[in-house]
């Protein structure tokens, strides 16, 4: 799941949004890119379950649309 998440701007933020992840899913991998704001989650979990656990912590989040390829690549790797 790729979402775009408001508020994600530093590794203090990604940290406090891993761990609101991990509260829904403590066995989640998570891949961070600060300077597209975008969260890639693996989880067994639905979408809802990850958006609403952001959003409780304060980080409001809303699903990124996938590449064209079908991809959902948060653009981290480069």
């Amino acid at each position: 799941m790729l979402f775009d998440v408001l508020g994600l701007v530093d590794e203090t933020t990604a940290r406090s949004i891993a761990f609101a992840v991990h509260a829904a899913d403590p066995h989640a991998k998570i891949t961070a890119n600060l300077a597209r704001g975008r969260l890639l989650v693996d989880s067994a979990v639905d979408e809802n379950t990850i958006s609403d656990a952001l959003r409780a912590a304060g980080y409001p989040a809303t699903m990124a649309p996938e590449h064209p390829e079908g991809s959902t690549c948060c653009g981290s790797c480069g």
